[in-house]
């Protein structure tokens, strides 16, 4: 655990601003960080993005191919790792001028220490401008896209990241803003640091956790009295699979919001964590590139399944493949009307026109409006399986299978079919429990077919279940569907040729 008195953020931010001046860092020049949460990403991106620089994170886990491509693309000035990195750093180091490279928490052979800053004035900055952030997308679908904002303007910081993140939680928590904020969840994701540096702007301390432990988060929470955090749906299952003799055994009441997005969450879970907490949750839906619709407990409870109401000042727009509007209730693409900051994929115009409709915007994903203007998703487009001509939204599928007691987590793909094009194939992923009572896995799978039955209509049901002991997701919760539906039509596509040959 890190603690962060808030007064001393703004001094090492000036430090590591005055660093990159002496380093020769232009203004709206890159800076790259490869950190772990810690103390220092805190003072990088403050530090960046009140000196008019653009401040770029890289997800550590990603290959050293992906983290070359990102600097590379990217066009960094700077580059800021951590020592734990040493083996990924040698590979990129000469991508970056020696002079401004930098390495926390150790030595490494040509880098300089970021202990540096420590030569610098703490004192305010005589010019400080907005910089911005642009992030580098997951790359779950391919290559790492670079989300790059539009040019910020001439102003004062803060950045338009950090004003959001301090926006919502003032909105929501009122004259508690200033309260304690754990961050939970990898910096490097643009939700967990947007709160954090949110709370930090509203003179919040900030509470760091090295790696996710899930009855650790509620002993910070009781101890450090927190107040808000961010988390993904993966952090609700494993907070509820404690037993309730633990989670009732630590003080939560100083928690008065947990902000949640990144990825699906079953109405199961979320029920759950809201009986649990009390009406504290709050879910937003968007992307990098943009978006951002959002809501409340209260009006969850009313409206469950939905991701929330567009702001008076935004517009959704529900499109289909030809880019005319959908009827209320019907499934389409989800558009959003762009202000005058256009964002763009860094060096990928094809990527970028296809985003956009005119004066609209698209993440990818499909959903609907129903008749008080509240917005559910469907699944992304990419996801969506086409069998006999019909579209098949493997969310609404999971949503079915999530609601089986025996079933912990899924995935609901496609694969080819002579007849129809595609089938529908589930991969599950069982209670540990289940499978230790389970003595004949046919009659579970019998029951669950049968349980998809009584909600799914004859297309969407699941022509196959396939036990999978985990199913790989990212670690803000997010699926890594490509690599099941890549494994799995390989498989199918091998057994068809077997057939043929036999």
């Amino acid at each position: 655990m890190i603690k962060i008195n808030n007064s001393s953020i703004q001094f090492a931010a000036n430090q590591f601003a005055r660093l990159l001046d002496a380093s020769n860092v232009p203004t709206r020049g890159v800076v790259n960080v490869l950190l772990p949460n810690c103390r220092e990403y805190i003072d990088c991106l403050r530090g960046t993005t009140w000196s008019g620089r653009t401040f770029t994170p890289i997800n550590w886990h990603l290959k050293s191919e992906d983290i070359k491509y990102i600097i590379q693309n990217s066009e960094a000035c700077a580059l800021i790792v951590h020592a734990d990195f040493a083996e990924q750093a040698k590979s990129i180091a000469e991508l970056i001028p020696a002079n401004n490279r930098f390495v926390v928490g150790g030595e490494l052979h040509g880098f300089r220490s970021f202990n540096d800053i420590e030569l610098f004035s703490n004192t305010a900055l005589e010019k400080p401008l907005a910089g911005s952030i642009m992030m580098y997308t997951s790359g779950t679908t391919g290559r790492p896209k670079g989300v790059k904002p539009a040019s910020p303007k001439n102003e004062a910081p803060p950045c338009s990241n950090s004003k959001a993140g301090a926006m919502l939680l003032q909105q929501f928590l009122g004259e508690k803003h200033n309260g304690p904020h754990l961050v939970a969840a990898p910096l490097y994701h643009v939700a967990p640091s947007t709160y954090a540096e949110g709370a930090a702007l509203l003179d919040a301390d900030i509470v760091i956790m090295e790696k996710w432990d899930a009855e650790e988060f509620l002993r910070l929470v009781e101890k450090e009295k927190i107040v808000s955090t961010f988390l993904v749906p993966t952090h609700f299952v494993r907070l509820l699979r404690l037993p309730e003799a633990t989670r009732n055994q630590y003080d939560l009441s100083s928690l008065k919001f947990i902000c949640h997005g990144a990825a699906p969450v079953s109405q199961t879970i979320k029920q759950q964590m809201i009986e649990w907490l009390g009406p504290v949750l709050f879910e937003f839906y968007g992307g990098t590139e943009g978006g951002g619709i959002s809501i409340s407990s209260q009006d969850w409870l009313k409206h469950p399944g939905s991701v929330g109401k567009p702001r008076p000042d935004q517009e959704v727009s529900i499109l289909d493949d030809d880019g005319q509007a959908c009827a209320t209730g019907t499934i389409g693409n989800i558009y959003f009307k762009a202000n005058e900051n256009r964002f763009e994929y860094k060096g990928d115009p094809d990527k970028t026109a296809s985003a956009y409709i005119d004066d609209r915007y698209t993440l990818g994903d499909m959903g609907y409006l129903d008749t008080d203007g509240y917005l559910y998703l469907s699944d992304r487009k990419a996801d969506t399986i086409i069998s006999g001509g019909v579209n098949i939204y493997p969310a609404e599928i999971e949503a079915v299978l999530l609601a089986h007691p025996a079933i912990n987590d899924c995935c609901v793909v496609g694969v080819s079919d002579e007849e129809w094009g595609e089938r529908v194939v589930a991969a599950i992923q069982l209670f540990e429990h289940i499978i230790e009572d389970a003595s004949d896995s046919s009659l579970l799978l019998e029951d669950i077919a049968r349980h998809c039955r009584q909600t799914l209509a004859s297309y969407q049901q699941p022509k196959q279940f396939i036990i999978e002991q985990e199913l790989p997701r990212t670690d803000t919760g997010k699926l890594q569907r490509r690599k099941i539906r890549d494994a799995y039509r390989l498989l199918y596509s091998n057994l068809e040729s077997n057939k043929e040959n036999n």
